[in-house]
């Protein structure tokens, strides 16, 4: 009989509520030190009618009672569960943290409602560029969505709120991102990017930099993205800014020195939108002999040639080198990820031709430092590059696990904290979450 097994790596509390123990009863609560272990009939880690637990697993013991009880919560980042010593729990990259940025001042609400129908005790003031690490996030439950609100589970119990992890949050007042990737709300596909073309520097007017002190220059290398919130070319009255672009960053995490809005100048960068370059206005050239890339030129190990960041990973397919090594930013360390880059290309261009829908992809390629930086599962696949975490257009995870199920030769998984997202690997057959 399988053996299914619980294994404490924290000192923490068996809880009878999903509760902090500081607001729990002593007889409401059992201390377990770290390392013990416990046989278990079952565990959850969600419910289909009330959601997540409040950043818990829920646990049925086998065999054992505490305090006469055998069904208890444990905070979710103090436990894992093994079946017959392979970890169950948490899943495949499930480790992978999410976070919420806050866009504006705003509040935190205990229920998705106006903020003038709750009392104080249901608001909590957080600030524009507040940083908070997530359990789960959702932007609708079984009985519908929550009225513009993302519902939201607060990942760490030192950043509680009110001792509560569980919140709402207007969906127009912050994002959520994974592995570096805007995943909730969906991004805008025609959000101007402003691309370094060569190095420079960015700076607070529009002047030269010899005219400027040091704290309103900050210099940015040649190949650099930044997505914008808007720019231009001319003020008001119709008179330019010197040969220069004025810009604000769309994301608080990209501001630089606490500002937003900085000036570049024309010849050193470029906007584009949705891929095409929008400023300067291109010269059409005449039609080059065969295909040309504009993206950032990098090396792979085992090939001489230069390649591109905007260039099919295969012939004519749809994914590119830059989403398998975020934008040029993490480069194959080896020719054999090089080839298992190519390889899930080849499976998931099979996948995105059934489908016949753009897929995003969130992760790709993830070298050691990034992998651990990002709390991705210590064997993750995405380091030897047979992974990828994607989003379909009009899709949800479980949608395109379905529909991908009868012949997908790898891993497929999709978890409860990111509804949109789906896992697809090249390594053994299974499943999870479905």
């Amino acid at each position: 009989m399988p053996r299914l097994v619980l294994v404490v790596k924290s000192d923490t509390f068996f809880k009878l509520r999903t509760q902090p123990s500081s607001k729990l009863n002593d007889n409401e609560k059992v201390f377990v030190e770290a390392g013990k272990s416990f046989e278990l009939q079952s565990y959850a880690y969600a419910d289909p009618i009330v959601g997540d637990f409040n950043g818990h697993i829920k646990v049925a013991l086998r065999d054992t009672t505490l305090q006469g009880f055998n069904t208890w919560f444990i905070y979710s980042l103090h436990a894992q569960v093994e079946l017959d010593g392979l970890v169950v729990y948490p899943y495949e990259d499930q480790e992978t943290i999410s976070v919420l940025w806050v866009t504006q001042d705003t509040v935190f609400k205990r229920r998705p409602v106006q903020s003038s129908m709750l009392p104080p005790s249901e608001l909590y003031a957080v600030s524009r560029g507040q940083k908070l690490f997530l359990h789960s996030y959702a932007y609708a439950d079984n009985q519908g969505d929550f009225a513009s609100h993302m519902k939201i589970a607060i990942r760490y119990e030192q950043d509680y709120l009110r001792d509560l992890s569980t919140w709402f949050v207007y969906d127009r007042h912050g994002y959520v991102e994974y592995d570096g990737q805007v995943v909730y709300p969906p991004e805008d596909p025609n959000i101007p990017v402003l691309r370094v073309t060569q190095d420079t520097v960015f700076k607070r007017r529009p002047l030269q930099s010899s005219m400027l002190p040091a704290d309103e220059l900050y210099r940015v290398p040649k190949g650099s993205t930044w997505k914008l919130a808007s720019y231009a070319y001319r003020d008001s009255t119709g008179n330019n800014f010197f040969n220069h672009v004025k810009f604000a960053l769309k994301y608080p995490k990209d501001e630089i020195n606490g500002f937003n809005t900085w000036y570049a100048y024309d010849r050193h960068i470029q906007i584009e939108v949705a891929g095409k370059v929008v400023y300067p206005l291109p010269v059409t050239p005449s039609p080059p002999p065969g295909p040309t890339y504009s993206g950032i030129p990098f090396k792979l190990p085992g090939n001489v040639s230069t390649f591109y960041t905007d260039q099919p990973i295969i012939a004519n397919g749809s994914f590119t080198w830059g989403e398998a090594t975020k934008n040029a930013t993490r480069i194959p360390e080896t020719e054999a990820i090089v080839s298992n880059i190519l390889a899930l290309a080849r499976e998931l261009q099979k996948a995105r031709n059934q489908l016949n829908r753009p897929f995003q992809v969130n992760s790709w390629y993830r070298p050691p430092a990034v992998n651990a930086a990002v709390g991705g599962a210590s064997r993750s696949y995405h380091l030897t590059g047979r992974a990828a975490d994607l989003e379909v257009s009009g899709y949800s995870g479980r949608q395109v696990a379905n529909s991908l199920f009868g012949w997908w030769p790898g891993g497929i998984g999709i978890y409860s904290n990111l509804p949109n997202v789906v896992h697809l690997d090249i390594g053994p057959r299974r499943t999870w979450g479905l």
